[in-house]
């Protein structure tokens, strides 16, 4: 299920926060606890959270050389503001689960909390990574302002196109507000990602809009894929509508952290209005849905251009895809995916 597969035979240890999501109780966090350990034999966890979890956790007997429990009572809430997420929350589970990536105590992080929070926190604390000097004076040569070099991060996330077949989608809703430059960017860490995880050596990149024809589009579209068609390096082929993402015509589908959080919310409604079907709806619904379709398999979105590995989990998700997506971020984590992506940024 991950973006890179590691060798499940070394231990890794991940940072959770498991004061984040949608749940009222924390039952599905030790219910994920289990299967994650259960499916991924080398994980160790560092569990971050309230008093009640830790009870929990020991009544469910979980095995306590797979974890350690650390309290951290203080939550963010999901649409808290910047800048007192930096000043008011440094003893939150997200803060110090984020602050064992960055000392080394945890190889990755997972949290369901707020994207904005999660975002911004992961951008301060572990900072973000760099494109290679020639893709930053090629910005400049187009006239596109940009950071110094430094990448927007992203969330990707891979999207099923075909059984055993992948592609990888961002932004995924870590920037709702976009520029070229930010697409830009995006499409560089879209290729990097793909040729690793995807183990594709020329990556098709398109970027969603609402149509294929050259003309079709909003100013930013039209601007990105004017900067795309200046890069030699990538194999940019132009344009894909929404209907098409899960039919295998791109390896990376670039659009901004709004439509695709849109888009792919909207792809799991469909999804799971098969799924609670009734009586002989459901029955049908079963055989026209093929296995590889089912979203909780593919929970947990990984944040491109920060330097460690950060995993958000869907706020609602249940335990089996909590659980998903926490074997997802040791296996990025075993893979040294966010060396890896450095490394494949600087050489393009």
């Amino acid at each position: 299920m991950a973006l890179l597969a590691g060798s499940a035979n070394e231990q890794c240890t991940v940072a959770l926060d498991g004061t984040g999501g949608d749940h009222l109780d924390t039952r599905p966090v030790v219910d994920a606890v289990r299967f994650a350990l259960a499916m991924y034999p080398s994980l160790y966890l560092i569990v971050f959270g309230s008093s009640q979890l830790e009870l929990d956790l020991t009544k469910a007997g979980v095995n306590k050389k797979r974890f350690e429990f650390r309290l951290a009572q203080q939550s963010i809430p999901q649409d808290e503001p910047p800048r007192s997420v930096l000043t008011n929350f440094r003893h939150s589970a997200m803060v110090q689960a984020l602050e064992c990536v960055k000392s080394g105590q945890a190889q990755a992080m997972l949290s369901s909390g707020g994207t904005g929070p999660l975002v911004c926190l992961a951008r301060h604390i572990l900072g973000v990574q760099h494109l290679s000097a020639a893709k930053a004076k090629l910005k400049e040569k187009l006239g596109v302002p940009g950071r110094g070099g430094a990448v927007r991060p992203c969330f990707a996330a891979r999207i099923p196109v075909g059984p055993q077949r992948f592609a990888l989608m961002l932004d995924l809703g870590a920037n709702a507000t976009c520029t070229p430059s930010d697409l830009f960017d995006f499409a560089c860490l879209g290729h990097a990602c793909a040729e690793l995880s995807l183990e594709r050596p020329h990556p098709r990149l398109a970027v969603l809009n609402v149509g294929v024809e050259l003309g079709k589009g909003n100013a930013l579209v039209q601007r990105t894929k004017e900067l795309l068609e200046q890069d030699r390096s990538l194999q940019f082929t132009g344009f894909i509508e929404a209907n098409r993402i899960f039919n295998d015509d791109a390896d990376v589908i670039v659009t901004d952290g709004f439509t695709g959080n849109v888009a792919l919310k909207a792809a799991e409604g469909v999804a799971n209005l098969y799924a609670n079907s009734s009586g002989m709806k459901k029955v049908f619904a079963k055989m026209a849905r093929p296995d590889w379709l089912l979203p909780w398999q593919y929970n947990g979105s990984v944040l491109l251009g920060v330097n460690g590995i950060v995993v958000k989990s869907h706020a609602a998700a249940g335990k089996e895809a909590l659980a998903v997506a926490m074997v997802e971020a040791a296996r990025a984590a075993q893979s040294n995916l966010a060396s890896k992506m450095q490394e494949a940024l600087a050489a393009q």
